[in-house]
């Protein structure tokens, strides 16, 4: 019988007859709720980079989106030339 981690059925009973041992019976609830603490902060830390990561590729596509908004604007509308400045009218007197 294969458990995780590739330990048999006899290997795990030493590690935890060997823990039951270390610990005590009252020592491993609170491991456990350590344990517990620990895996919840390591999924939170997780979630908010993957949050940020997200952000973060939603900003560069926002920008990208723009950017092609604006060269196709350039493509589409046919440039304004400049007008000449104007001459000042000569003074007859």
């Amino acid at each position: 019988m294969t458990l995780l981690f590739d330990i048999s059925g006899g290997e795990f009973l030493l590690v935890l007859v060997f823990v039951l041992m270390f610990f005590g019976s009252k020592g491993i609830p609170e491991m456990a709720r350590a344990a517990g603490r620990f895996m919840r902060q390591v999924r939170d830390a997780s979630n908010e980079v993957q949050r940020e990561i997200q952000r973060g590729a939603d900003e560069v596509r926002r920008t990208a989106m723009e950017q092609q908004r604006k060269v196709t604007s350039m493509v589409e509308e046919p440039p304004v030339p400049p007008t000449p400045p104007e001459k000042p009218a000569k003074d007859p007197g």
